[in-house]
């Protein structure tokens, strides 16, 4: 019986809630017949709604309480005592933060093998936000979340997974020792060109998948389409549903953009394949995976041209890239909806990118990973 805990970046209720239950995203290839997920929450939703993350596997929420850096070492002591009982073949974290000190701390006490995930370069993202939009408070506790918190778990780690080889360079800068490229999964199966649009309208639909935060730059999108006669349909929900609505408002776009607040995943193929094109200005590094499953539904991605050293080398397989700007985004929409040769360019080597990276093939990396630390321990 081969067993794993998770650490994962929020509670499962969130995911449950926005409708992002991927199936067998905690178990690649149903390697682990016991998942249990250390919820460092003061509440979480119950096993039965987000099985299928766990595929065959039973899975287990242990929800420990609200954790931050002032009771985090009272909680160590209890997460270890818990993990102790449990008796996993390998923790996992999902990030190098708090979460990913305490697996770290309790993999090293317990000697259990520790993979962590980094989905971004934290200087790059976070700290260099914080900073830039004087966010001062946040900013003091991620500089001390990277020299106490990131840097122990990093160097610590028997694995790290990076999602972008742009983050390589960080992951060293703070002692990795061994590094795994593994891409976001995108599950083939269920995005496809083929699936029967849910939206029909006779102006062409520009969609964008993710949080609404400052970060992901809506705003951007809503200034470019103000003269294009498109519809934009913005999908998430986040701090800026309010200021977004009253920017739409203001500019008197109500005809022309729409708000879904949230869409299951399993259903948000049907959207995609309802649009003309996809874009997302964001700000981070790397991209979000709706650009990936927007791919793989065969509508043309548009994508910021980010800094040198934060671009992951996969974009420039199938994204338009324009400087992050309203009149970029504008220009680069026109264009593709002009120019049908360009339009099915960009869709055919999105298909192809997709399918090099297919959530089968990544899975199996995944799988192949844990295999690896279990044999050594």
């Amino acid at each position: 019986m081969t067993k794993l805990c998770v650490f994962p970046n929020d509670p499962l209720e969130s995911y449950f809630k926005k409708g992002e239950i991927k199936m067998r995203y905690f178990n690649p290839k149903n390697l682990f017949s016991e998942i249990h997920v250390i919820s460092l929450f003061d509440s979480d939703t119950i096993p039965e709604n987000v099985k299928e993350l766990a595929g065959t596997a039973n899975l287990k929420i242990h929800v420990m309480g609200k954790t931050n850096l002032l009771n985090v070492r009272f909680k160590l002591n209890e997460v270890t005592n818990l993990i102790k009982k449990i008796n996993p073949d390998v923790i996992r974290s999902f990030n190098p933060l708090l979460q990913g000190w305490v697996a770290t701390k309790v993999g090293k006490n317990l000697g259990i093998p520790i993979i962590i995930s980094l989905m971004g370069d934290y200087d790059r993202d976070l700290r260099y936000y914080a900073k830039k939009n004087r966010r001062w408070r946040d900013y003091l506790k991620l500089k001390y979340s990277k020299y106490v918190l990131e840097k122990f778990s990093i160097k610590n780690a028997d694995e790290i997974i990076i999602i972008y080889e742009f983050i390589r360079k960080y992951a060293e800068d703070l002692g990795a020792k061994k590094i795994n490229l593994i891409y976001n999964k995108v599950d083939l199966s269920k995005f496809s060109p083929d699936i029967t649009p849910k939206i029909v309208e006779k102006k062409p639909i520009i969609i964008c998948v993710g949080r609404l935060m400052k970060e992901k730059n809506q705003e951007c999108l809503i200034h470019a389409i103000k003269n294009l006669d498109v519809i934009l349909l913005l999908v998430g929900n986040g701090p800026l549903y309010s200021e977004l609505v009253g920017l739409v408002e203001k500019l008197d776009l109500k005809q022309k953009v729409r708000f879904e607040r949230s869409i299951p995943n399993n259903e948000i193929n049907e959207y995609y394949t309802s649009a003309k094109i996809f874009a997302l200005p964001i700000k981070y590094g790397g991209f979000a995976i709706p650009a990936l499953e927007a791919a793989a539904s065969g509508i043309p991605v548009i994508l910021p041209n980010q800094k040198s050293n934060s671009k992951p080398e996969i974009i420039e397989d199938f994204a338009m890239l324009v400087e992050n700007t309203s009149k970029a985004f504008e220009n680069a929409i026109k264009e593709v909806l002009s120019n049908d040769l360009l339009r099915d360019s960009m869709i055919k080597r999105g298909l192809n990118t997709v399918k090099s990276i297919n959530g089968d093939l990544m899975e199996q990396k995944e799988k192949e990973l844990y295999l690896k630390v279990i044999s050594k321990n």
